[in-house]
């Protein structure tokens, strides 16, 4: 049941990102903009380390941005 899914995981990416430019929150996480449009747009899988970053910045657990599940 708590299967990744890329393309909800990247909506969820989306979501946090908020009214941030893809550019500020791609450098906020030490990433490219074209990798984290990747990862908004389900193309790919977002990394361990990004994953920790997300977290620890947004203030949501590693299981709500990967599943959804809080």
């Amino acid at each position: 049941q708590n299967q990744v899914g890329l393309h909800a995981l990247g909506q969820r990416i989306r979501q946090l990102r908020g009214d941030i430019t893809q550019e500020d929150f791609a450098r906020s996480l030490g990433i490219s903009q074209a990798q984290l449009s990747k990862y908004e747009l389900g193309q790919s899988a977002l990394p361990l380390g990004s994953l920790v970053k997300l977290a620890q910045k947004s203030g949501r657990t590693a299981d709500w941005i990967l599943t959804g599940n809080s």
